[in-house]
């Protein structure tokens, strides 16, 4: 299947089946992480923050790739090695910026369901936005607000769940665009 058709796919999917996805990202992610839920919990928001950022070369790498094979017309199918991988990433990085985000939460006493809620809700818009999405775009602007998350843990608090949000939207985007792919 077509990156593109996938995205269509994608597009059809309801806030329902979106928030199933975010569950099942959470929940695979465990194999790319290497930790148990133990050890996630133990660390601080900016170590799990850190943790998530050192996947994202990895994951800008298996877009591009798979844009790429998706691209020539010469290979089809698309190796599941690729959407494999590439789904693998984004599910152990959108699980650690999902425990950022609960350590935060927890941290500095707020709900932190407003705030999925919120990524559920961009993830949704993107998916319904642009019939071309470009995944090497979604891993540069998920890498560009989980930056911003790890810079405000310094000194702009309530600026990270935002940042985190939208890094979890775009993790999102990309997980359920590399299944539906796979």
């Amino acid at each position: 299947m077509s990156v593109n058709r996938a995205v269509a796919i994608a597009a059809a999917t309801d806030q329902k089946e979106l928030r199933s996805f975010y569950g099942q990202a959470v929940s695979h992610g465990a194999a790319n992480t290497l930790c148990t839920p133990e050890e996630e919990r133990a660390y601080g928001t900016l170590r799990l923050l850190a943790l998530a950022t050192l996947r994202l070369p990895d994951l800008y790498l298996y877009a591009h790739l798979l844009e790429a094979l998706d691209e020539d017309p010469t290979i089809e199918p698309i190796p599941s090695l690729v959407t494999t991988r590439l789904s693998e990433i984004a599910a152990g990085a959108l699980r650690l910026a999902h425990r950022a985000l609960e350590t935060h939460a927890d941290e500095l006493g707020y709900e932190p369901g407003a705030w999925i809620a919120r990524a559920l809700e961009r993830a949704r818009t993107e998916l319904c936005g642009d019939p071309e999405l470009v995944l090497v775009d979604q891993a540069r602007r998920c890498a560009i607000a989980l930056t911003r998350a790890i810079a405000a843990t310094a000194g702009e608090a309530m600026l990270v769940p935002g940042e985190l949000a939208d890094g979890l939207a775009r993790l999102l985007v990309v997980c359920v665009i590399a299944t539906t792919v796979g």
